[in-house]
Protein backbone atom coordinates (compact mmCIF):
# COMPACT_ATOMS: atom_id res chain seq x y z
CA UNK A 1 0.00 0.00 0.00
CA UNK A 2 2.85 2.35 0.81
CA UNK A 3 4.26 2.08 -2.71
CA UNK A 4 0.86 2.97 -4.29
CA UNK A 5 -0.08 6.01 -2.19
CA UNK A 6 0.34 9.52 -3.57
CA UNK A 7 3.41 11.51 -2.58
CA UNK A 8 2.89 13.67 0.49
CA UNK A 9 0.25 11.45 2.11
CA UNK A 10 0.87 10.10 5.57
CA UNK A 11 1.09 6.37 5.96
CA UNK A 12 -0.93 6.75 9.16
CA UNK A 13 -4.03 8.06 7.31
CA UNK A 14 -3.69 6.55 3.82
CA UNK A 15 -6.13 3.64 3.46
CA UNK A 16 -7.69 4.20 6.88
CA UNK A 17 -11.42 3.34 6.84
CA UNK A 18 -13.92 5.38 8.84
CA UNK A 19 -16.93 3.17 9.69
CA UNK A 20 -18.75 5.66 11.90
CA UNK A 21 -21.73 5.91 9.50
CA UNK A 22 -21.66 2.28 8.39
CA UNK A 23 -24.91 1.34 10.26
CA UNK A 24 -26.93 3.93 8.28
CA UNK A 25 -29.38 2.45 5.78
CA UNK A 26 -29.25 4.06 2.34
CA UNK A 27 -31.26 3.82 -0.87
CA UNK A 28 -29.70 3.28 -4.28
CA UNK A 29 -31.70 5.08 -6.99
CA UNK A 30 -31.27 4.82 -10.75
CA UNK A 31 -31.79 8.25 -12.31
CA UNK A 32 -32.55 9.33 -15.88
CA UNK A 33 -29.30 10.56 -17.51
CA UNK A 34 -30.34 14.23 -17.84
CA UNK A 35 -31.55 14.42 -14.25
CA UNK A 36 -28.36 12.78 -13.02
CA UNK A 37 -26.29 15.35 -14.95
CA UNK A 38 -28.32 18.22 -13.50
CA UNK A 39 -27.88 17.03 -9.93
CA UNK A 40 -24.21 16.24 -10.43
CA UNK A 41 -23.43 19.72 -11.82
CA UNK A 42 -25.40 21.54 -9.12
CA UNK A 43 -23.19 23.30 -6.53
CA UNK A 44 -23.06 22.15 -2.92
CA UNK A 45 -26.03 23.28 -0.85
CA UNK A 46 -28.47 23.32 -3.79
CA UNK A 47 -32.02 22.13 -3.17
CA UNK A 48 -32.33 19.19 -5.55
CA UNK A 49 -36.01 18.45 -5.05
CA UNK A 50 -38.93 17.71 -2.76
CA UNK A 51 -39.81 14.18 -1.66
CA UNK A 52 -43.55 13.57 -1.24
CA UNK A 53 -45.04 10.54 0.54
CA UNK A 54 -48.61 9.53 -0.32
CA UNK A 55 -50.28 7.10 2.07
CA UNK A 56 -52.27 4.36 0.41
CA UNK A 57 -55.33 2.58 1.79
CA UNK A 58 -55.01 -1.10 2.61
CA UNK A 59 -58.33 -2.82 1.87
CA UNK A 60 -59.12 -6.37 2.96
CA UNK A 61 -58.86 -8.99 0.24
CA UNK A 62 -62.63 -9.56 0.08
CA UNK A 63 -63.20 -5.84 -0.53
CA UNK A 64 -60.55 -5.80 -3.26
CA UNK A 65 -62.37 -8.60 -5.11
CA UNK A 66 -65.69 -6.78 -4.80
CA UNK A 67 -64.12 -3.51 -5.97
CA UNK A 68 -66.15 -1.43 -3.51
CA UNK A 69 -63.99 1.60 -4.22
CA UNK A 70 -60.84 2.35 -6.09
CA UNK A 71 -57.76 1.73 -3.97
CA UNK A 72 -55.35 4.61 -3.44
CA UNK A 73 -51.81 3.35 -4.08
CA UNK A 74 -48.93 4.29 -1.86
CA UNK A 75 -46.58 6.62 -3.72
CA UNK A 76 -43.18 8.22 -3.36
CA UNK A 77 -42.63 11.23 -5.61
CA UNK A 78 -39.77 13.63 -6.24
CA UNK A 79 -40.40 17.12 -7.63
CA UNK A 80 -37.46 19.04 -9.11
CA UNK A 81 -37.63 22.85 -8.56
CA UNK A 82 -38.19 24.88 -11.72
CA UNK A 83 -35.41 27.30 -10.74
CA UNK A 84 -32.91 24.45 -10.75
CA UNK A 85 -34.00 23.24 -14.21
CA UNK A 86 -34.28 26.68 -15.84
CA UNK A 87 -31.38 25.83 -18.16
CA UNK A 88 -33.04 22.51 -19.08
CA UNK A 89 -36.45 23.41 -20.55
CA UNK A 90 -37.01 19.87 -21.85
CA UNK A 91 -36.29 18.17 -18.53
CA UNK A 92 -39.38 16.67 -16.80
CA UNK A 93 -39.77 17.87 -13.21
CA UNK A 94 -41.97 15.15 -11.68
CA UNK A 95 -40.76 11.62 -10.93
CA UNK A 96 -42.06 8.64 -9.01
CA UNK A 97 -40.05 5.92 -7.28
CA UNK A 98 -40.71 2.49 -8.80
CA UNK A 99 -39.29 -1.04 -8.68
CA UNK A 100 -38.45 -0.89 -5.01
CA UNK A 101 -36.57 -3.97 -3.87
CA UNK A 102 -34.57 -5.16 -0.88
CA UNK A 103 -32.93 -8.14 -2.60
CA UNK A 104 -29.60 -6.54 -3.40
CA UNK A 105 -25.98 -7.46 -2.68
CA UNK A 106 -24.03 -5.83 0.11
CA UNK A 107 -22.97 -2.38 -1.07
CA UNK A 108 -21.19 0.36 0.90
CA UNK A 109 -20.94 3.81 -0.75
CA UNK A 110 -17.74 5.59 0.25
CA UNK A 111 -15.66 8.70 -0.34
CA UNK A 112 -11.88 8.86 -0.47
CA UNK A 113 -10.69 11.91 1.44
CA UNK A 114 -7.77 14.14 0.48
CA UNK A 115 -5.55 12.51 3.08
CA UNK A 116 -6.12 9.08 1.51
CA UNK A 117 -8.57 7.79 4.10
CA UNK A 118 -11.92 6.21 3.17
CA UNK A 119 -15.23 7.20 4.77
CA UNK A 120 -18.19 4.83 4.51
CA UNK A 121 -21.57 6.56 4.13
CA UNK A 122 -23.64 3.55 5.17
CA UNK A 123 -25.08 0.36 3.72
CA UNK A 124 -27.48 0.04 0.77
CA UNK A 125 -30.74 -1.46 2.04
CA UNK A 126 -33.10 -0.65 -0.87
CA UNK A 127 -32.88 0.11 -4.57
CA UNK A 128 -35.35 1.88 -6.84
CA UNK A 129 -35.81 3.66 -10.17
CA UNK A 130 -36.97 7.21 -10.83
CA UNK A 131 -39.72 7.06 -13.44
CA UNK A 132 -40.88 10.21 -15.28
CA UNK A 133 -44.49 11.17 -14.59
CA UNK A 134 -46.74 11.76 -17.62
CA UNK A 135 -47.30 15.43 -16.97
CA UNK A 136 -47.91 18.24 -19.46
CA UNK A 137 -44.21 19.07 -19.49
CA UNK A 138 -43.33 15.45 -20.18
CA UNK A 139 -45.75 15.30 -23.13
CA UNK A 140 -44.32 18.53 -24.51
CA UNK A 141 -40.84 17.03 -24.27
CA UNK A 142 -41.93 13.94 -26.23
CA UNK A 143 -43.62 16.14 -28.84
CA UNK A 144 -40.49 18.27 -29.26
CA UNK A 145 -38.28 15.21 -29.69
CA UNK A 146 -40.66 13.81 -32.31
CA UNK A 147 -40.69 17.08 -34.25
CA UNK A 148 -36.89 17.28 -34.14
CA UNK A 149 -36.65 13.74 -35.44
CA UNK A 150 -39.00 14.45 -38.36
CA UNK A 151 -37.19 17.70 -39.13
CA UNK A 152 -33.88 15.84 -39.15
CA UNK A 153 -35.22 13.41 -41.74
CA UNK A 154 -36.33 16.30 -43.96
CA UNK A 155 -32.80 17.67 -43.94
CA UNK A 156 -31.38 14.57 -45.60
CA UNK A 157 -30.25 15.01 -49.20
CA UNK A 158 -32.47 13.31 -51.75
CA UNK A 159 -31.04 12.73 -55.22
CA UNK A 160 -33.19 14.31 -57.99
CA UNK A 161 -34.99 11.85 -60.25
CA UNK A 162 -33.57 13.32 -63.45
CA UNK A 163 -30.03 12.70 -62.19
CA UNK A 164 -30.73 9.16 -61.05
CA UNK A 165 -30.34 7.88 -64.61
CA UNK A 166 -26.71 9.00 -64.56
CA UNK A 167 -25.93 6.09 -62.28
CA UNK A 168 -26.62 3.74 -65.19
CA UNK A 169 -23.39 4.94 -66.81
CA UNK A 170 -21.43 3.37 -63.97
CA UNK A 171 -23.10 0.01 -64.41
CA UNK A 172 -20.64 -0.85 -67.18
CA UNK A 173 -18.07 -1.73 -64.55
CA UNK A 174 -20.30 -4.59 -63.44
CA UNK A 175 -19.66 -6.34 -66.74
CA UNK A 176 -16.11 -7.30 -65.78
CA UNK A 177 -14.76 -10.15 -63.72
CA UNK A 178 -17.20 -12.26 -61.75
CA UNK A 179 -20.12 -10.01 -62.68
CA UNK A 180 -19.70 -10.74 -66.40
CA UNK A 181 -19.83 -14.49 -65.75
CA UNK A 182 -23.07 -14.18 -63.83
CA UNK A 183 -24.54 -11.89 -66.48
CA UNK A 184 -23.57 -14.31 -69.28
CA UNK A 185 -25.08 -17.28 -67.46
CA UNK A 186 -28.29 -15.35 -66.81
CA UNK A 187 -28.55 -14.35 -70.46
CA UNK A 188 -28.20 -17.96 -71.59
CA UNK A 189 -30.92 -19.05 -69.18
CA UNK A 190 -33.27 -16.35 -70.46
CA UNK A 191 -32.57 -17.25 -74.09
CA UNK A 192 -33.22 -20.92 -73.39
CA UNK A 193 -36.52 -20.11 -71.70
CA UNK A 194 -37.53 -18.00 -74.69
CA UNK A 195 -36.68 -20.84 -77.08
CA UNK A 196 -38.81 -23.27 -75.09
CA UNK A 197 -41.68 -20.77 -74.95
CA UNK A 198 -41.50 -20.18 -78.70
CA UNK A 199 -41.43 -23.90 -79.36
CA UNK A 200 -44.55 -24.44 -77.24
CA UNK A 201 -46.36 -21.60 -79.02
CA UNK A 202 -45.60 -23.00 -82.47
CA UNK A 203 -46.27 -26.60 -81.51
CA UNK A 204 -49.87 -26.45 -82.70
CA UNK A 205 -48.72 -25.18 -86.11
CA UNK A 206 -46.41 -28.15 -86.74
CA UNK A 207 -47.60 -30.90 -88.98
CA UNK A 208 -48.71 -34.16 -87.48
CA UNK A 209 -46.30 -37.01 -88.02
CA UNK A 210 -47.42 -40.03 -89.97
CA UNK A 211 -47.76 -43.21 -87.95
CA UNK A 212 -45.56 -45.00 -90.48
CA UNK A 213 -42.68 -42.50 -90.01
CA UNK A 214 -39.78 -43.83 -87.97
CA UNK A 215 -38.99 -42.48 -84.52
CA UNK A 216 -35.46 -41.57 -85.60
CA UNK A 217 -36.60 -39.43 -88.50
CA UNK A 218 -39.07 -37.66 -86.21
CA UNK A 219 -36.28 -36.94 -83.72
CA UNK A 220 -34.04 -35.53 -86.46
CA UNK A 221 -36.81 -33.22 -87.55
CA UNK A 222 -37.48 -32.05 -84.00
CA UNK A 223 -33.78 -31.45 -83.27
CA UNK A 224 -33.59 -29.33 -86.41
CA UNK A 225 -36.18 -27.03 -84.84
CA UNK A 226 -34.78 -26.93 -81.29
CA UNK A 227 -31.34 -27.73 -79.88
CA UNK A 228 -32.27 -29.13 -76.44
CA UNK A 229 -35.16 -31.45 -75.64
CA UNK A 230 -36.37 -33.45 -72.68
CA UNK A 231 -37.89 -36.89 -73.15
CA UNK A 232 -41.25 -35.58 -72.03
CA UNK A 233 -41.16 -32.79 -74.62
CA UNK A 234 -40.08 -35.16 -77.39
CA UNK A 235 -42.87 -37.60 -76.58
CA UNK A 236 -45.44 -34.80 -76.74
CA UNK A 237 -44.02 -33.30 -79.94
CA UNK A 238 -43.76 -36.66 -81.70
CA UNK A 239 -47.45 -37.34 -81.37
CA UNK A 240 -47.25 -39.68 -78.40
CA UNK A 241 -44.55 -42.08 -79.52
CA UNK A 242 -43.52 -44.63 -76.92
CA UNK A 243 -40.98 -43.35 -74.41
CA UNK A 244 -39.03 -46.61 -74.63
CA UNK A 245 -38.54 -46.19 -78.39
CA UNK A 246 -37.57 -42.54 -78.02
CA UNK A 247 -34.94 -43.33 -75.36
CA UNK A 248 -33.52 -46.15 -77.48
CA UNK A 249 -32.97 -43.78 -80.40
CA UNK A 250 -31.67 -40.95 -78.19
CA UNK A 251 -28.89 -43.12 -76.80
CA UNK A 252 -27.59 -43.53 -80.36
CA UNK A 253 -28.01 -40.06 -81.86
CA UNK A 254 -28.01 -37.66 -78.89
CA UNK A 255 -26.07 -36.80 -75.73
CA UNK A 256 -27.64 -36.45 -72.28
CA UNK A 257 -26.66 -33.32 -70.32
CA UNK A 258 -25.86 -34.24 -66.72
CA UNK A 259 -24.62 -30.81 -65.63
CA UNK A 260 -24.94 -27.17 -66.59
CA UNK A 261 -27.89 -25.00 -67.40
CA UNK A 262 -29.49 -27.67 -69.68
CA UNK A 263 -29.16 -30.48 -67.16
CA UNK A 264 -31.64 -33.31 -67.79
CA UNK A 265 -32.07 -32.55 -71.53
CA UNK A 266 -30.81 -34.15 -74.74
CA UNK A 267 -28.71 -32.57 -77.51
CA UNK A 268 -28.04 -34.04 -80.96
CA UNK A 269 -24.52 -35.46 -81.33
CA UNK A 270 -22.11 -33.52 -83.50
CA UNK A 271 -21.80 -36.54 -85.82
CA UNK A 272 -25.48 -36.13 -86.72
CA UNK A 273 -25.49 -32.34 -86.84
CA UNK A 274 -25.46 -32.40 -90.68
CA UNK A 275 -27.87 -35.31 -91.03
CA UNK A 276 -30.53 -34.73 -93.62
CA UNK A 277 -33.96 -34.27 -92.21
CA UNK A 278 -36.02 -37.39 -92.33
CA UNK A 279 -33.60 -40.01 -93.68
CA UNK A 280 -31.13 -40.54 -90.84
CA UNK A 281 -28.04 -40.63 -93.11
CA UNK A 282 -24.97 -38.44 -92.99
CA UNK A 283 -24.33 -35.98 -95.74
CA UNK A 284 -20.85 -36.24 -97.05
Amino acid sequence: MASQRKPGLSIATYGKIDITNEPKQLWLARLPPKLATLWDEAPAGTLLGHLTFTKGDSQPKHQQRQKVKKAIPQRLEINVPEDLAKDYPELPLDYSLTNLTTKIPTLHPYTRQNNGSVSLHGKISRSCNLQMERTHRYRQTCKTRLLNTVAGKDKRHVKPVQNADLSLVNMGSLGSGFGSTVASFGKKMIDAQKDIANASLTQNKKRKFDETQSVRSILFELFSQQQYWSVKELRAASGGRAEKEIRAELTQIAEFKRTGEFKGQWELKKDFASTKEGDGTKSG
